[in-house]
């Protein structure tokens, strides 16, 4: 047995060191191993860092890139597209502006041709410029194609070290539009009620903290932000009224006194509220946008409409009637609402198609089931003084644009369109419905029922506009009246409730449907005085190598 033994210990002698050699073998080829992995792994992060430098160059650079152009000195248009020739002016205003700026202290070259297989046209590139990270730059690289002179295409590319990224986003050269990002902009008060929703953002620049700018009914519902230059501390202190139900830390507010989130249905409406319908929350202490195209008189100048016209004669039907004027059970437009209501001598026109028509002053029109093809344009008198157009259209039908001359003064009885019956709009490609800057723009019942017939497509402009009614805008509403110095009355007013006390409703049919929804893309009207603009398309954004 020992001798068997002692053959079994001979015959496995050194197992145990060759097993220990495998081991270290196997452990140092491991070590190698991640020793390799660990500065592939080091030389992927290093490249890593180098491609997010070079993006976050590039990215920088389109932040430059939107820094000039906002910069740039542009001329303005009356017409509501910007020609050919004002673009390559634009190009050329542009081009000038960057070589004067001297990016980083370095020279950019002049425009140049360039053509690729897109087609050809002009660039204009800068140097390569220093992000701050060492050795991290980026350049930019401006052009446009000859077949499409309205855009301006950028691409910034980022480098670092041997490796780029590239951002790129178009520019269009266009007329300045901003006022049409809100849904209803007003120089005054406005108030909502009724069936109304309104499908945007809404804005006053009523700058009084002893009156509020807005006041909206629980059935209204305003589907954007509610929008005031008012400071909050200022109506705070004013202690006048409330906007809205705030916590101790000026944040809404749900009906458990949490902290409001993204659900708006859930919003505490304290009955002091101003604001009791729904809306997406309310932004203080907003810049004043009187400063944007179409909200001042002197951005007005019609008289490109009124040429070439046909001159409605003058009709020897007068009948008399007021403004405002009681309900029908009561008398109707025969008798005066008020002691200060307005006697008109009204001509009377019926049952006439009118093309591209001026209507002269003080004619203080009522037009029965009339029909205006192109441009009916309404004269009066610039000044004020004494010559005036108060306008009454009755179960008309409407296929172009209501434009009017521009009263420097706001008179609201004196210059008014006043809409009854069953007015039908379809000017369903125009840019405006109504150019009526200082009218007193009083939609009344658009149509009694909804449909396709009570579409109103483009921007409404009046001193201050009321619509009532059943009515689809889509479009801006623009009351561009200044009417802080009045402290009652003269309120934009959208929807009717017969006990509102909010408007000149005087019958049932004025309560009705409203819905408003604008459109940022369209183009502001010819007549409104707006600079060209440079403007980043941000659905063109797009990353490369």
């Amino acid at each position: 047995m020992k001798a068997a033994l002692g053959k079994f210990q001979k015959r496995h002698r050194g197992i145990a060191m060759v097993i220990s050699m495998v081991f270290i073998l196997l452990f140092s080829t491991l070590s190698v191993a991640l020793v390799s992995m660990s500065n592939n792994n080091a030389q992927i992060a290093g490249n890593q860092q180098k491609v997010n430098n070079a993006f976050c160059a590039a990215q920088s650079g389109i932040h430059c890139a939107k820094r000039i152009i906002s910069t740039v000195p542009l001329d303005s248009t009356m017409t509501n597209t910007v020609s050919e020739t004002e673009a390559d002016q634009t190009w050329a205003k542009f081009c000038t502006h960057l070589r004067d700026w001297s990016l980083d202290g370095k020279s950019v070259p002049a425009a140049q041709g360039f053509t690729d297989s897109q087609g050809s046209g002009d660039e204009i590139i800068t140097q390569y410029l220093d992000f701050g990270n060492m050795g991290t730059t980026f350049k930019l690289r401006f052009y446009r194609y000859d077949s499409d002179p309205f855009t301006i295409k950028v691409q910034s590319i980022g480098s670092k070290n041997s490796i780029t990224r590239s951002v790129n986003m178009d520019l269009s050269i266009t007329k300045d539009s901003s006022v049409l990002q809100y849904a209803i902009a007003s120089r005054g008060r406005m108030w909502i009620t009724g069936d109304s929703t309104i499908h945007g953002d809404i804005y006053s620049a009523w700058d009084r903290t002893d009156i509020s700018p807005f006041n909206m009914t629980s059935d209204s519902r305003v589907e954007g932000t509610v929008n005031t230059v008012l400071n909050l501390d200022d109506i705070e202190y004013a202690n006048d009224f409330q906007l809205e139900t705030l916590d101790e830390n000026g944040n809404p507010i749900d009906v458990n006194g949490d902290p409001l989130g993204i659900n708006y249905e859930d919003r505490y409406i304290d009955p002091d509220d101003e604001l009791q319908g729904y809306h997406e929350g309310c932004n203080y202490d907003q810049l004043d946008q009187t400063n944007i195209p179409g909200m001042d008189i002197s951005d007005y100048d019609t008289d490109s409409y009124n040429s070439g016209l046909y001159d409605i004669p003058s009709s020897g039907d007068i009948e008399i009637e007021y403004f405002p004027h009681k309900p029908s059970d009561q008398g109707g437009y025969s008798s005066p609402k008020y002691y200060s209501s307005r006697k008109l001598y009204r001509h009377v026109y019926e049952n006439t198609t009118f093309t591209d028509a001026i209507l002269d002053d003080n004619r203080n029109a009522l037009f029965r089931n009339c029909t205006f093809e192109g441009v009916l344009y309404i004269d009066c008198y610039k000044s004020g003084s004494y010559k005036y157009n108060n306008v009454r259209f009755e179960d008309c039908t409407f296929n172009g644009i209501i434009v009017t001359d521009v009263p420097q003064q706001f008179k609201w009885k004196d210059n008014c369109l006043y809409f009854t019956g069953e007015a039908t709009f379809n000017n369903s490609t125009a840019d405006a419905t109504i150019l009526a800057p200082h009218f007193n723009v009083n939609l009344g019942n658009t149509n009694p029922n909804l449909g396709e017939n009570n579409v109103l497509t483009g921007a409404i402009v009046g001193g201050i506009v009321d619509v009532r009614g059943n009515a689809q805008i889509y479009g801006t509403i623009i009351s561009m009246c200044d009417t802080t110095g009045w402290s009652s009355g003269y309120v934009t007013n959208i929807g009717a409730t017969l006990g509102d006390g909010g408007s000149e409703t005087t019958e049932a049919g004025d309560v009705g449907t409203i819905e408003i929804t604008p459109d940022e893309d369209k183009m502001l009207p010819s007549g409104i005085t707006s600079p060209i603009v440079i403007k980043p398309l941000q659905n063109t954004y797009s990353e490369g190598i």
